[in-house]
């Protein structure tokens, strides 16, 4: 028998004995030391392969158990290789570009005048309602009749001026005029009334609010009820109305039309607004937003979805919103593309608006998505020019439905307004929002990462050494993002009020004495490092494209006479993008007589206080609610069950969108709601 033979005969016995003992060998392996092992291949080498040199025996069986411990990560990295090189050139690309403007220090009011220099006559804004286009030229020229009026009358930099406002080109120009000199904008939600409404304008401390002409009732409103703290606000109207205001338009019709004088510096690291957000507690809340971080946001976006002054970018969503109002409008602001404006959404107009203005790119969110799935085929629906749609919440149930019937190629985005755990998916994953990378040194390195949190009470869960857990590839977490004041990119500016923004900042995360913006949102990440939104933690549910807040809602509840308690909570329906709101409410010994009225006086309650989104679609009609030891209402039962009735006693209603009533939720409507085939939700 050669040497060749004998060589074969022994590795033979050596694959069957490693196929035989590999479910024990091995895994005692992976939790061995280096020394261990290599003790181990010495050996098998030495007894086994005696005849041969033990070096290649060696690098054969180190390559075996490799291949063996680390195959899967090594497919999977390959697998994912290109997405994380693509993914850190962006990051790369998007740092330096801040980096450099970081060196400029100039403000968005000046790289827009850059923008306006390049391409005077080509059309800014098309304004669907008014029917009005605006070159950049006017455009700019528009805003400065804002900047020149409103530093005519001493407002200077750091003042502020509310806008409540509709979508229109007046919205755009106003608050990049305002910029041109140093004045804060806060963007209210024109959904608001009583007092969310007032809430927002208190915590602005705004001088002066701007209102659209259909909105100026709803400000006066606010105003005779003395829900305002300022006793000095200065109310302006887009036109002639019979509120106490002033009517603007007039008075910019006289205003300078050229640059305003620079009596303040703004500059790349000014205040440029408050846009409110929710968060996940209480009222809405103002996040700061610093040129620097409106910039990394657009040009972040562009970068992703290759967004050039090429494009004509048609926006309905709202432009008080960071989607419309930052990264929708921010690319003509930036990029030098063309909007088009229409004041609100409609699915029977989105394709045909599309095809008329020549549209290239659009927003969405899950909503608008299922709102044009759901309407007739027409034809422009093949004859647009849209190549990209950009937002965040599109279903994976319809995602590929929505690609294959309209021809378009979807930008998901992750991120929040005032948070630095920004995602982007780069390579069209369906239903995925972005990607972390699976490598374990470069997870350490990236900013956002994943940690555990508590199942029932969504706390992060901290390990014996008090710092948080992180979730390995396949697992489920809270998103979080370290803060680090030297990198703009990670800056957590947070709200007006510190005190929410401290609620906002946990500490010792992945070392002691470090800290992270936590956002409120649970994901998934999976075995290729991509991450899927779960569901949202805290006192906090999004259903029709806005953020709700609970404590908002049970603050109109609870000082209601004939209401003993009240919790409010979110819950899934299927087909519905978000959680429907959920309150379960126990009536006091002063209720009403029927439970008729008593529904009818806290849904007109609701109605009058809450925009649409926030009124709770269903009513649990409980003999009590459980409580915590210190009184907290225990939501996570409630939760569970759902929209579905639950003890004997309980009764559940459902708010009809036709009437406005709340009715029985009997067994046929239930069973509609439950095959995702009842539409009067």
């Amino acid at each position: 028998m050669d040497g060749r033979t004998r060589l074969g005969q022994r590795c033979r016995s050596v694959s069957e004995l490693l196929r035989m003992s590999a479910k024990q060998l091995f895994p005692s392996m992976t939790s061995m030391g280096v020394e261990d092992v290599v003790s181990i291949i010495l050996l098998i080498a030495t007894f086994v392969f005696n005849n041969v040199p033990a070096f290649y025996l060696l690098v054969v069986i180190l390559i075996a158990y490799i291949a063996y411990v680390y195959g899967d990560f090594i497919y999977r990295s390959y697998l994912t290789l290109h997405r994380d090189l693509s993914g850190l050139y962006l990051l790369l690309v998007v740092k330096r570009d801040l980096n450099k403007r970081l060196d400029e220090n100039r403000g968005l009011n000046e790289l827009f005048l850059d923008i306006v220099a390049k391409q005077p006559k080509k059309v800014a804004i098309i304004d669907i309602e008014s029917d009005k286009r605006y070159t950049f030229e006017e455009f700019n020229k528009e805003a400065n009749k804002f900047a020149n009026y409103f530093q005519s009358i001493g407002y200077r930099s750091g003042d502020v001026v509310a806008l409540f406002m509709e979508n229109s080109a007046d919205m755009v120009t106003a608050w990049v005029g305002l910029s041109k000199i140093g004045v804060i904008t806060a963007w209210i939600n024109n959904n608001l009334r009583l007092e969310p409404l007032a809430h927002c304008m208190n915590t602005s401390k705004a001088r002066s609010v701007i209102c659209s002409k259909n909105l100026c009732s709803a400000m006066s409103i606010v105003i005779n009820n003395g829900l305002i703290e300022s006793e000095k606000l200065q109310v302006y109207s887009m036109g002639a109305t019979n509120c106490d205001s002033l009517d603007l338009r007039k008075l910019l019709s006289s205003s300078s039309t050229n640059e305003p004088q620079k009596l303040d510096v703004v500059d790349f690291k000014s205040v440029l607004s408050f846009i409110y957000t929710s968060g996940t507690t209480g009222m809405p809340k103002a996040a700061i937003m610093k040129h620097f971080r409106y910039y990394s946001m657009v040009m972040g976006t562009a970068r992703s979805f290759h967004i050039t002054k090429l494009d004509r970018i048609y926006i309905s969503m709202p432009l008080y919103h960071t989607a419309a109002g930052i990264i929708g409008i921010g690319q003509t602001i930036l990029t030098g593309s063309s909007a088009v404006i229409r004041k609100k959404f409609s699915a029977s107009n989105f394709w045909k608006d599309c095809v008329k203005y020549d549209c290239t790119a659009s927003q969405y969110i899950g909503e608008i998505c299922r709102y044009l799935m759901a309407q007739p085929q027409i034809p422009e629906e093949k004859q647009h020019k849209v190549r990209l749609m950009y937002g965040n919440g599109l279903r994976p149930e319809i995602w590929q439905a929505f690609v294959n019937r309209f021809g378009v190629q979807i930008g998901e985005v992750y991120g929040s307004t005032e948070g630095t755990s920004n995602l982007v998916n780069i390579d069209g994953r369906v239903g995925s929002c972005g990607f972390l990378p699976i490598s374990p040194l470069t997870s350490r390195l990236h900013p956002v990462r994943l940690v555990k949190v508590d199942d029932v009470t969504g706390e992060v869960v901290r390990g014996k050494d008090g710092l948080c857990i992180p979730c390995r590839p396949g697992q489920t977490g809270a998103m979080v993002s370290t803060i680090r004041k030297n990198n703009l990119l990670l800056v957590f500016e947070g709200y007006l009020n510190k005190g929410e923004t401290n609620k906002k900042v946990i500490y010792n995360v992945f070392r002691k004495g470090d800290s992270a913006f936590v956002s409120g949102d649970i994901l998934h990440w999976d075995r290729l490092g991509y991450l899927y939104f779960k569901d949202r933690t805290g006192d906090t549910y999004r259903w029709k494209g806005e953020n709700v807040s609970t404590t908002e809602v049970e603050a109109i509840l609870h000082p209601m006479a004939c209401v003993a308690d009240a919790t409010v909570y979110g819950v899934t329906v299927p087909g519905m993008e978000g959680r429907a709101g959920m309150a379960a409410v126990v009536m006091s010994e002063n209720a009403c007589k029927s439970k008729e009225e008593f529904l009818q006086e806290i849904g007109d309650k609701m109605a009058s206080s809450l925009p649409s989104y926030a009124i709770p679609i269903f009513i649990r009609l409980c003999s009590s609610v459980d409580k915590t030891g210190t009184f907290k209402l225990v939501k996570t039962h409630l939760q569970k069950l759902g929209y579905r009735p639950g003890q004997a006693d309980d009764q559940v209603f459902y708010r009809d969108l036709r009437s406005g009533r709340y009715l029985p939720l009997d067994e046929m409507t239930l069973i509609s709601i439950d095959s995702a085939q009842f539409s009067r939700l």
